[in-house]
């Protein structure tokens, strides 16, 4: 095998090609037209039958349906008691009977028209010579009862007959008509008489579907011993009956099935024959069909191979020789076993050279984009480094001078505890550390820093810090310095700006649906709408800066401790304001969890 597979190496790409045409799709094709013909002529022969049992049944149903009705029909009519009582009424003159028929008769017989489209008619035949011809009702007259019809229904033993033509009085009768003759007798009805009800079916629909079934199939409707009713050849007339003599089977496929409510239509069929030379025609028809479709593939398929050969040959051939060339003096071949002799095998020799030099490319962009990401890196640590420093000499500043006013207010009494409080905040300050800690470390040096401002308000504030125990079970970290700063906001431009001498802050700390939620709330001076939607827009614009002197009156370290929490959390930090004008502020800062 792997000596057949180093031959192949060495034969040209036109005669692969050639060999993979042959074997791979023209014996195929030669292949399965043979194994198709074998099989065809059984699976066409018994779809035929098939499709023509299917026809047959779907017509049989619907004559059967059709004339079910008109035997229910006659049924109703013949049991109808108040009908044999308008009959039965005695009348002196020719408008009294035509009265009765106008308004008591005649819409008994509309009604069944009306709902049945394929009556064509419905006629009462009454043995009365006192009665008038009227529409639907017509005397039992000795011309009558000289009539085809007439004769084969009096002789009849049985109350229903089934006439095959048509019985309506014109001098050229309806074609496709059967009429369904009922007899119509009752002791109390006339002395006795025996009256004829005959509905006149039309079959227009049936020999529509009959029809249907192609030139190739000859169908035939037939009645008694296989008197022809209706044909694709011919029609029936009752004055030249004809007969149908079926073919041979060796020629024909023949297929009947009998039609008609039993036991009236017992001897009604529907006969289709078929010509077995039409499935020789059809399978020959679609051989030619395939072999010119084979033929015209083929051909087109070895111009298409012939010119794909032509191109690739000479393409391959400069590319292999200019890769070859390029690559002598730069690149190291990858050795294999058996490269082969054709233009494939240069191909692969002048490819391998060119995977050599993209990894040594790749090596040197990758070192590249890890030197970018590392100067990236260190960029974003220097910038979170500068905008931390930014905020300690800030709060200091603000620390002293609390110390400052406080002192010149109370004569530098009682500054022990304010001084304690604040070496405690310059020590932490200055003692390193890492810069993400927990809640509760943050809180405790804002209560320390909360104590200072107590004093420097004088006794006219309160404050109030809530940590709930989920908050300090859950290990949560934030940034050094992330929350002080929003308190230190609230105190400087909330409530050091309200007339309210009950000035009070809440600090919150609680877990929600997972999530780390941070509140600082004051009833100070507060802000409009207008004033908020200004420090958020300034927030999310990272080229803004937001003044210590703005109206707002939010100074450096809310926007620091904004840019802080985004470098640290990206799009899981939330940051909301609620605030109205002498109702205070509170700021929500929502941290989800990973």
């Amino acid at each position: 095998m792997s000596r057949l597979l180093r031959l192949l190496d060495n034969v040209s790409i036109r005669r692969k090609f050639i060999m993979v045409y042959t074997i791979g799709i023209l014996v195929p094709i030669v292949i399965g037209a043979v194994v198709w013909i074998s099989f065809t002529s059984r699976e066409i022969r018994q779809n035929t039958v098939h499709y023509l049992d299917q026809s047959f049944e779907k017509t049989a149903g619907n004559f059967n349906l059709l004339t079910q009705t008109a035997i229910n029909v006659a049924n109703q009519i013949n049991a109808d008691v108040t009908l044999r009582q308008d009959l039965s009424r005695e009348f002196s003159t020719p408008v009294e009977h035509y009265e009765i028929y106008w308004f008591f008769l005649r819409n008994r017989f509309n009604m069944y028209l009306v709902s049945n489209p394929d009556i064509a008619s419905i006629t009462l035949y009454i043995d009365d010579t006192n009665f008038i011809n009227v529409d639907h009702f017509r005397v039992l007259d000795d011309l009558t009862k000289q009539k085809e019809w007439y004769i084969l229904a009096s002789s009849d033993t049985s109350d229903f007959t089934i006439y095959p033509h048509s019985t309506a009085i014109s001098v050229t009768p309806p074609q496709n008509r059967i009429t369904i003759i009922r007899k119509v007798r009752s002791p109390d009805f006339l002395n006795n008489a025996v009256n004829y009800l005959l509905i006149e079916l039309k079959l227009d629909r049936i020999i529509s579907e009959l029809n249907s079934e192609g030139e190739s199939i000859d169908t035939y409707l037939t009645y008694g011993d296989n008197r022809i009713f209706w044909g694709t050849q011919l029609t029936n007339t009752s004055t030249d009956p004809q007969f149908l003599h079926t073919p041979s089977d060796d020629k024909y496929f023949i297929l009947y099935k009998s039609i008609g409510t039993s036991p009236y239509f017992s001897d009604w069929k529907i006969y289709g024959i078929f010509d077995r030379n039409q499935i020789n025609r059809r399978q020959l028809v679609v051989l030619v069909y395939i072999l010119l479709i084979t033929l015209s593939m083929a051909g087109l398929s070895v111009f298409i191979i012939w010119s794909v050969l032509n191109s690739m040959r000479y393409r391959l051939l400069a590319l292999s020789s200019h890769i070859k060339k390029v690559g002598e003096n730069y690149f190291e071949p990858l050795e294999l076993k058996n490269p082969g002799k054709d233009e494939i095998g240069w191909l692969i020799i002048a490819f391998n050279k060119m995977i050599t030099n993209i990894n040594e490319l790749i090596n040197v962009v990758y070192k590249l984009e890890m030197q970018k990401k590392s100067m990236e890196i260190e960029n974003i640590r220097a910038k979170y480094k500068y905008l931390q420093a930014q905020v300690d000499p800030h709060f200091l500043f603000n620390t002293l001078n609390a110390i400052l006013v406080f002192c010149v207010k109370n004569n530098y009494t009682e500054l022990s505890s304010v001084i304690s409080s604040l070496s405690k905040l310059l020590k932490r300050l200055l003692t390193p550390g890492n810069d993400f800690i927990t809640v509760s470390e943050e809180f405790d040096f804002i209560e320390k820093y909360l104590a200072i401002e107590k004093f420097r308000f004088g006794g006219k504030f309160e404050y109030e810090i809530n940590i709930s125990p989920e908050v300090i079970n859950s290990g949560f970290l934030i940034p050094k310095m992330s929350i002080q700063p929003i308190v230190e906001n609230a105190c400087k431009h909330g409530l050091q700006a309200s007339i309210d001498e009950r000035r009070k802050l809440v600090l919150t700390a609680k877990i929600d649906s997972g999530a780390l939620v941070i509140s600082v709330k004051d009833n100070g001076a507060g802000m409009d709408k207008k004033q908020v939607e200004e420090i958020l827009e300034k927030l999310k614009n990272p080229n803004s800066e937001i003044g210590s002197d703005s109206e707002t009156g939010s100074g450096v370290g809310i926007q620091n401790v904004y840019r802080r929490m985004l470098m640290s959390y990206d799009k899981r930090f939330h940051f909301s304001i609620n605030s109205s004008p002498g109702h205070g502020t509170e700021i929500i800062m929502r941290i989800e969890g990973e």
